[in-house]
């Protein structure tokens, strides 16, 4: 009986010096603090990054929690696994990177593992090393797969009108301006009207002089300036129509069509076949 009692008090010593062993090994191999919280002598905090230095961007990152039982590590640690960011991991993930916790324990029972653990968790970090995507990424991602199955899937199409309608909800409900502030025609003619002033009294526009001018205006000036032109059977001094002068085409044989038809008209007065 008392050599029964000795045996287990051995046994618990064991067990005790083991996890002394591989906390102070865990201590010199994660940065306490910063990678490693220790709650009591048998319980600890572990923080998981891809890369621990962040010389590269981190998307994700998880927290283990770690408690000693009596006999650790003849028998399974209690663990808890969490995210270090919210939703930066998808449940499906977490859900699958806990069975792997679950598997590296039931693999090494009987000798220390938290390492093992660690080890496993920060290559998995490594490889979904991903920003975390929106509801609307996410779809498409699904529906990208393949284009056939696409076109013959209504689910996916429903699914595209539900998000738009999430995303626009509200925008039609939206209120109007008020009806004095609404731009009309008129408002927008005087606004045209003070904007092409400043522009021409800045020196960004330049207004053309002969813009508003009439047709008699230029003609008059044309004349002044001996710039007028004259017909062929204009006589000395007499001021006759250039067409050129108004960006008309001279049609001396319309002209000509007209002294035809006076011709006929008096001829036909008088009386002449």
């Amino acid at each position: 009986m008392g050599l029964g009692s000795s045996s287990a008090r051995h046994s618990m010593t064991n067990y005790k010096e083991e996890q002394e062993l591989e906390l102070e090994a865990l201590e010199s191999i994660f940065e306490e603090g910063k990678e490693l919280e220790k709650i009591s002598p048998t319980e600890f905090l572990l923080k998981f990054k891809p890369f621990p230095q962040d010389e590269e961007e981190n998307f994700v990152g998880v927290i283990l929690r770690v408690a000693y039982t009596d006999e650790y590590p003849e028998t399974a640690p209690e663990w808890e696994l969490k995210e270090m960011w919210e939703n930066a991991i998808s449940d499906d993930k977490l859900a699958e990177l806990k069975g792997k916790v679950e598997e590296a324990i039931e693999s090494s029972l009987g000798m220390a593992m938290v390492y093992t653990i660690a080890e496993m968790l920060q290559d998995w970090l490594k490889e979904n090393n991903v920003k975390a995507l929106s509801m609307h990424e996410e779809m498409m991602k699904r529906m990208g797969g393949d284009e056939a199955e696409e076109e013959d899937d209504p689910d996916n199409e429903a699914e595209v009108d539900k998000l738009e309608e999430e995303e626009w909800k509200g925008l039609k409900e939206k209120p109007m301006c008020a009806v004095g502030d609404r731009i009309t025609m008129d408002n927008f003619l005087e606004w045209k009207k003070r904007f092409d002033d400043e522009m021409v009294a800045n020196g960004t526009l330049r207004r053309e002089d002969n813009k508003a001018k009439t047709g008699k205006a230029i003609f008059l000036e044309a004349q002044a300036s001996g710039e007028c032109g004259k017909g062929k059977d204009a006589k000395e001094g007499e001021m006759v129509y250039n067409a050129a002068l108004f960006g008309e085409e001279d049609n001396d044989d319309d002209l000509d069509d007209l002294d035809d038809d006076d011709s006929e008209e008096e001829k036909d007065k008088a009386g002449y076949p």
